[in-house]
């Protein structure tokens, strides 16, 4: 049996990049191309309103909830459509974003900055992971809530654990959105600079991490079937929305509270 590979993209609030992900995803694996019979299935974690954004534990309750349908997963944000892009298996974590991330403005209309990614060193976007080796890593961090760097944490528990990363030079398309990470000044978001200062804090830490995919606490308090043309060979498509058992801290909700730096 070939390896199945599930699709986990974290969601709160861009129907219109929903809109546009599933049936793009749908064409794209039902098209001539090195990796059209991958048995894939995509899953849309959904955070429940109510609290700060946590796109680490998304990550992780959709692992959890793929487990036992997977032997490989792909973390994936819903702004990459991919054009040309290699989801086949891997054997190690494979970064497969590149062209299409090069440039991305800041608040497109409201802002004339743009955020300039170093494409060789992405640790995000759209990356595969084989189920064993994200497990023995304990996965994402829970706490990075608000904007920014669980991806970083990930690239450390998987460095401390002796695996490197891998890259393919995947082609995206790349939809418009806020980037939360910055001020529409161009300098980092007040939320930026405290999960920053908490990465930096955990760099420090050895062996595997206790807080990540063991102790995420969720409720799921709905799920649907996303509808998929029938007229392409299309994977399952669900839609499942969580609520979390666990707080951010205080520093996060006062750093999410500052308005953001006018340009």
């Amino acid at each position: 049996m070939k390896p199945r590979l599930s699709i986990i993209v974290p969601y709160r609030d861009r129907e219109n990049h929903l809109r546009q992900f599933v049936p793009h995803m749908q064409a794209y694996f039902a098209r001539d191309k090195v990796d059209k019979d991958i048995p894939y299935r995509i899953l849309i974690v959904e955070q429940a309103p109510g609290q700060p954004f946590n796109r680490g534990a998304l990550r992780n309750a959709g692992f959890q909830l793929s487990r036992e349908i997977a032997d490989y997963v792909c973390f994936h944000d819903v702004d990459y459509l991919p054009l040309w892009a290699d989801y086949s298996p891997v054997t190690q974590p494979t970064v497969g974003l590149y062209w299409g991330a090069e440039y991305r403005p800041i608040a497109e209309g409201r802002s004339d900055k743009a955020i300039r990614h170093n494409v060789d060193a992405l640790v995000g976007g759209m990356l595969l992971i084989p189920t064993e080796q994200f497990i023995a890593v304990n996965g994402y961090a829970n706490d990075y809530w608000g904007w920014g760097h669980e991806d970083m944490d990930l690239h450390e528990r998987f460095a401390r654990a002796g695996i490197s990363y891998d890259r393919r030079k995947g082609t995206f398309r790349a939809l418009a959105h806020d980037h939360e990470g910055y001020n529409l000044d161009g300098s980092a978001s007040s939320i930026a600079h405290v999960n920053e200062k908490l990465l930096e804090q955990r760099k420090a830490d050895t062996g595997v991490a206790a807080d990540g995919l063991s102790n995420v606490a969720y409720e799921v308090i709905g799920r649907r079937s996303l509808a998929m043309n029938p007229a392409e060979r299309a994977g399952p498509c669900e839609m499942v929305t969580v609520r979390f058992h666990m707080e951010p801290r205080e520093d996060q909700l006062n750093a999410l509270a500052q308005p953001l730096a006018q340009s």
